[in-house]
Parts: structure tokens; sequence; C-alpha cells
């Protein structure tokens, strides 16, 4: 890092040779937010919730979806707001300081390039189902490589196969909540109706107390992660003042639709069978539910969704990372080469130094394959609630600058603003000390924490070293 300057972003944003190019449309960018959304936090993790929580679990799902649409509006009013600034890293920067930019950016840099690596092995996992003979390093290896290539295209052809990618799983989820609401309205061949009776003659509305349901939250919570996507699309859109308040509005009703939908059937069919899932990770409970149901190919048709969706996760994340480092680069809080682009507008300089999660996703592989996703997803798990934090406290900042014409002209404005902000700040960072009491969260603090000591550390070293 002997070439990092710490300049102001809005000037350092106008080198022709750094300029991403706008060629993402509005569909594209609801989708690719909502690839990034839709994983293995929806198709995994949400087996934990159910178990943990119970017919409670809807409401972990529905003060997630209230926090990640705050946090979707805050980005977005800023995004739009600030055309010139590379995502909410820029944004932290230019309201909080460069210290609070250098910070966020990254922290979040490193948090998607990990998670980047655990869901290349959650897709490594997936292929296994139908080449169960294979060492998980193999799939993995291909999985990484193909995801790389694509992030070379030009940005226009990324939006294009995220499109799809995330069609399939919308279409497929979708596909699940119609299904399971007949089975709950009208019952399916040979099985009557099992109506709501999960949500009125539950045994117990919190199976493992509090505890469970703020497991339930923190893991809701984590599905939701990604929506943040949204801010750093800004740059590529091709009309940001119009494009992103649209994607944000259609992103945060149709993700709140599909998790609490889908939540909603799974308990009422877990409950009317008399089995939980179990939140494993090769037991995602929308197979376990089809499987209950009696449809003999449920399980590969479920597993190509889940392996569609975890790709498509991927992808998305591995978007994120480079985007981040660009920006860190554009802004001068990162060597000089990560801000460069090629003729495609495509930061090729920053795409391969994102792959750095990858080769680990393979090393891990190798070394630990059965608990590789864990291990690579706790280590992601502080800085995506971090980051959170740090959006709502930029935004709370940015909007004590505004004047209320400026926010009443603004295409998309957070309901009642900074106060907002500042709320759901301290929500999330009351989940975040809550992770220190709950054993299976812990790993995240004893990993992150230093990390976040690190970066501080850093950026005082280069302050000093730069004058």
């Amino acid at each position: 890092m002997s070439d990092i300057r710490l300049a102001d972003p809005l000037t350092a944003a106008a080198v022709d040779d750094t300029l991403l190019h706008r060629g993402l449309t509005s569909r594209q960018i609801g989708m690719v937010t909502i690839g990034g959304v839709i994983g293995t936090g929806l198709f995994l993790g949400s087996g934990l919730a159910v178990s943990m929580a119970g017919p409670t679990v809807l409401l972990a799902y529905l003060v997630a979806a209230a926090l990640a649409a705050a946090l979707t509006y805050a980005a977005v009013e800023m995004a739009a707001a600030n055309p010139g600034l590379n995502g909410f890293g820029a944004f932290a920067y230019h309201y909080l300081g460069p210290l609070a930019g250098f910070t966020q950016r990254w922290l979040y840099w490193g948090v998607v390039a990990i998670a980047a690596g655990a869901e290349t092995v959650a897709v490594g996992i997936y292929i296994r189902y139908w080449w169960p003979g294979a060492p998980l390093w193999l799939p993995v290896v291909l999985t990484a490589v193909s995801v790389v290539a694509i992030n070379l295209f030009p940005v226009r052809t990324f939006g294009t196969f995220e499109y799809w990618f995330s069609t399939v799983k919308v279409s497929a989820i979708m596909a699940f909540v119609v299904l399971g609401v007949v089975f709950i309205a009208v019952g399916l061949p040979d099985r009557p109706a099992i109506g709501l009776s999960a949500f009125t003659d539950a045994p117990s509305y919190l199976p493992h107390g509090l505890t469970g349901l703020v497991i339930a939250l923190i893991v809701a919570t984590f599905s939701f992660g990604g929506t943040e996507t949204l801010a750093l699309t800004a740059a590529e859109s091709r009309n940001p003042g119009h494009d992103l308040p649209r994607a944000a509005r259609s992103t945060i009703l149709r993700l709140s639709a599909f998790y609490l939908l889908g939540m909603a059937v799974v308990v009422s069919i877990s409950h009317a069978v008399g089995r939980v899932p179990d939140g494993g990770l090769t037991a995602s409970p929308f197979v376990r539910i089809l499987e209950w149901t009696g449809l003999p190919t449920a399980a590969a048709v479920m597993n190509f969704v889940v392996l569609t969706a975890a790709f498509s996760a991927l992808n998305t994340t591995f978007y994120v990372s480079t985007r981040t480092l660009h920006s860190l680069g554009v802004d001068g809080q990162a060597p000089a080469w990560a801000m460069r682009v090629n003729r495609s507008g495509v930061p090729v300089n920053a795409v391969a130094a994102s792959a750095v999660g990858l080769p680990l996703a393979v090393t891990v592989s190798m070394v630990s394959p059965d608990d590789a996703f864990a291990k690579l997803l706790g280590i992601s798990t502080f800085g995506a609630v971090t980051t959170w934090v740090l959006i709502f406290a930029t935004h709370a900042a940015f909007r004590r600058r505004r004047t209320s014409d400026e926010v009443r002209r603004s295409p998309l404005s957070l309901p009642g603003g900074g106060l907002t902000s500042a709320a759901a700040a301290v929500a999330m960072s009351a989940l975040l000390v809550g992770m220190l009491f709950i054993e299976m969260f812990r790993t995240a603090w004893t990993v992150g924490a230093p990390c976040l000591v690190a970066i501080l550390i850093a950026y005082a070293v280069v302050r000093r070293v730069r004058g």
C-alpha cells in the first residue's frame, strides 16, 4: 500500500481511466440486489431460525425486514443525492471523515471477499449432491474459476447473467409459496388442508425462550444482508436518480414477501407433519418440506434451485467486493492500481485482488471439508453487522446537512430521517453485543474485533507516513 493517497472522493473520481461504465438497468439493479440477498441465508439459515424460534420466527423476519428497509432507503437516498460518490464507503468518507470511510470499506471488502469464499464452498457442496464421490475442493475450484470469469465481462453482461440467475430462484420461491398456500388452504392429493394450526395451536411460541428469538433475529438479519448492494450499483446505473429508488422499493417488497410467506409455509407444514428443520448445511428446510409432502423429485429439483441461489449470491458478493476495492482506490485509500479499469469499464485489478477469498475457500475445503462453510461464514458476520451500523450513522450525519427542500425533492427518503437511522444503529449495535453472549456467534467477535483493530492501526500508519 505504498502509493495510497488520502484524497477527497469527489476530486479523485474525475480520473477517466478509473470510471466504471453505466450499463445496469433498474431491473438488473433490482435483480443483482436480490441475487446477493437470497442465498444460503434463506435456503439454509432459515432452518436454524425456525428450529430456535418456532412460530415467532415470523416476528424475527418482520423486524429484520424493517431494518433492511431502513438500510436500503438510507443508502439509496444518499446514493441518489451523491451520484459522483462510489458507494456507502465514499458516503462515510464524505460525511463522517477519512477514518470512517477507510474503516468501513476495508472492513466491508474483507467481509464480502471472505463471504464469497463461503458461498463458493456452499456451491461446491450442492454440486456434490450429484457428484458425491468428488472431493469438495474440486467443485470449489471449478466454481471459483467460473465466478471470476463472469466478473471479467462488461457490467452489462454481468447484469444479464445475474438477472437470469436471480429469476430462477425467485420463480422457485414463488412456486414453493404457492404450493404451500394451496396445502394450507385447500390440501394436496391424499393430504387434507393443514390450516394455520401452527400459529393458533402452537404448543410453545418460544420453544427456546428469548434466547431462541434473539438467535432467530440474528439469522434473519443476516439473511437480509446484501441489500446495501444497491448503493454500490449507482456508479454503473444508467440513471441512478430514477433506477435506484425504483429498485429499492421493489426489492424490499419482494424480499419481505418471499421471506415472510416462505417462513409461514415452512412453519405451517413443519407443525402439520410433526417435524422441525434442523438448519444444517445439507438440510435446507425448503428441500425437507417438499420431501415431507411426498413429492418424489423434490430433493433433486430443489437442490438445483439452491445451487443456483448459492451461485447467484456468490456472483453478486464477488461483484460487490470488486467495486468496494475499486472505490477505495478512487478515493485514494487503496493502491492506485485498484481503481484502474479496462476498455470495457471492468476494474480487472480489483477483480484479481478480491479473489483472495476463493483460494482460501479451496484451502479450507481441503483441510476441513466438513465445516468449511461454517468457518468462513463465521469470519464474515462481525463485519456485516458493523457495516450496517456505519451506514446508519453515515445517513444520520447526511440528514443533518440536508435542508427540508432537499429532502422533499429527493426521489426516495427514509421516513423519520436521522432519528430512524439512529434507532436502527442502536438496534444493530444491540445485536452485535448480543452475539458475545451466544456461543454459536462468539467466533465472529474473536476474529472480527482483531481485524477491526488492525484496520484502525493501518489507517494511523498510513496517515502518519503520508502526513
